[in-house]
C-alpha cells in the first residue's frame, strides 16, 4: 500500500528542550503525543506494536537521537498519526508524518499543523516534502533534499524549500515549477 507522508527536513539535531517547543506547537494544533485517554505516550516496536512510555521518555529518547524511533501523535483517542524521526549526519533531522487511513479532514488537519509549525521553526526548515502517492524511496527524499539530486524514478508531488535556499539547488529547479508562497517558502513541483 502507498503512503501518503509529509516529510519535515529540519537543520540540527533536536535536543530533548527542542523537540518539546515542537510538540508543544503541535500540540496547540491538535496533534497531541500524548493519547487523549491513556496520559501516556506511545512509541512503535519493529513489528508496529505500540509501547506506552511517559511523554517525558519519548521526548527524551529523541532528544538523544539513539537511532530512528516511531511514535504516534493523536488526533483523537482512536485517531493517530505515525511519525518516524530520524537524524541524518552531519546535521538534519527528519520527521516524517504518515497520513494513511485519515479522512480528509483529519489530514488536512494534520498537514496545517505541520505547515504552522514550520513557519514558527522557518529559520531551522530545509524543506517539507509532500509524497501524497507515497512513490519515492526515503532514500530518494534525502538525495533531492539534502543533495540536490532529482531521483530517477518516481518524483514527490511537491516540494517546499525556503526561498532563501533556491539558489544551492539549481539541479532541483531544473524543468521544475517554482512558486513563491509569500512566507518565506517556495513550492517545487515537477
Amino acid at each position: 500500500m502507498l503512503e501518503t507522508y509529509l516529510s519535515w527536513y529540519r537543520e540540527g539535531r533536536m535536543d530533548e528542550s527542542e523537540f518539546r517547543a515542537v510538540t508543544d506547537h503541535l500540540g496547540q494544533s491538535g496533534l497531541t503525543v500524548e493519547h487523549p485517554m491513556l496520559g501516556c505516550g506511545m512509541l512503535l516496536d519493529v513489528v508496529g506494536e505500540q509501547v506506552k512510555l511517559p511523554v517525558g521518555r519519548i521526548l527524551e529518547l529523541v532528544g538523544l537521537s539513539v537511532g530512528p524511533l516511531c511514535m504516534q501523535f493523536w488526533l483523537s483517542a482512536d485517531t493517530d498519526v505515525v511519525c518516524d524521526v530520524r537524524y541524518v549526519a552531519p546535521d538534519t533531522q527528519v520527521l516524517t508524518f504518515v497520513l494513511n487511513g485519515l479522512t480528509e479532514s483529519e489530514r488536512e488537519q494534520a498537514t496545517n499543523a505541520v505547515q504552522r509549525l514550520i513557519q514558527r521553526e522557518l529559520d531551522r526548515t530545509v524543506a517539507l516534502l509532500v509524497d501524497l502517492g507515497g512513490e519515492t524511496a526515503e532514500e530518494d527524499d534525502d538525495a533531492l533534499v539534502l543533495y540536490g539530486r532529482l531521483p530517477m524514478g518516481p518524483r514527490p508531488d511537491r516540494v517546499q524549500f525556503r526561498t532563501d535556499r533556491l539558489s544551492i539547488i539549481p539541479a532541483v529547479l531544473a524543468g521544475a515549477e517554482v512558486t513563491d508562497l509569500g512566507n518565506g517558502l517556495s513550492t517545487v513541483r515537477w
